[in-house]
């Protein structure tokens, strides 16, 4: 991988590894995580996540561009390619959501606004999330996307059979209540090798990068775990309140 790719992934280990272990989202990965809380979060989860997949595609087109304007051809033709592989992915969350909806209202009786979940604006996370790639683009280093999209994809390999297995416990037999997350686990350890070799061929050309790199990472984590968390207290919430409902 190459000197400072190493050093890159030395540097991230411990940051992945609290990712995992945030007591704010831990119950998440247990195969013990109570149904309804489980279905309750991938409801929120989809319903808000599209505000964090919507322009996923631009912001790897558009940091291409960037890197074009810096004379980093190669790398330029390279994400505006790979950037057309995210095309639509908020279109899977939004089935998602009205899929779950429905296995909701079916399961328990207990009907869920699906729309209206759909309608609302973005959560403070996924706001900050959004922010955050864009202003990694529009600044001095927007080849530090790759470190985002890197952390991102790569933890649809290490966390994303766990949340796969506790969804085919819970949903079964609905697989339409997941299909974004299924095809995630499926599809993202090949954009996460390309990611991974990109980042690398950019640190190998460019050492004093590493740092924000480094920095970009794990911003990339803490965001994330971020708004996984925030949907999981909705989720609570959610629940605390149909229990009070009369």
């Amino acid at each position: 991988m190459g000197a400072k790719m190493d050093e890159y992934e030395a540097e991230l280990k411990d940051s992945r590894q609290r990712f995992i272990n945030d007591p704010a989202i831990s119950p998440l990965f247990s195969p013990e995580c109570e149904d309804r809380l489980f279905a309750r979060w991938m409801l929120r989860y989809n319903a808000h996540g599209i505000h964090m997949t919507h322009d996923v595609e631009r912001w790897i087109s558009s940091a291409g561009e960037r890197c074009g304007e810096l004379g980093m051809d190669q790398l330029e033709k390279a994400l505006k390619a790979h950037s057309r592989a995210e095309a639509g992915h908020d279109r899977m969350m939004v089935a998602d959501t009205h899929a779950i909806a429905n296995w909701w209202r079916e399961r328990y009786g207990e009907p869920v606004d699906a729309d209206g979940l759909l309608a609302r604006p973005p959560l403070a996370t996924a706001g900050f999330y959004a922010r955050f790639h864009e202003q990694v683009i529009a600044g001095p280093t927007p080849f530090a996307q790759l470190a985002i999209e890197y952390e991102i994809e790569r933890l649809s390999v290490t966390i994303g059979p766990v949340l796969l297995a506790t969804c085919e416990r819970v949903f079964h037999p609905d697989a339409s209540c997941y299909s974004f997350l299924a095809e995630h686990v499926e599809l993202d350890a090949g954009h996460t090798a390309f990611n991974q070799r990109q980042l690398g061929g950019v640190l190998a050309a460019s050492p004093g990068a590493l740092s924000t790199m480094i920095e970009t990472g794990k911003a990339a984590l803490a965001s994330y775990a971020a708004f996984m968390a925030e949907c999981l207290d909705l989720a609570r919430g959610d629940l605390e309140s149909e229990r009070v409902s009369p």
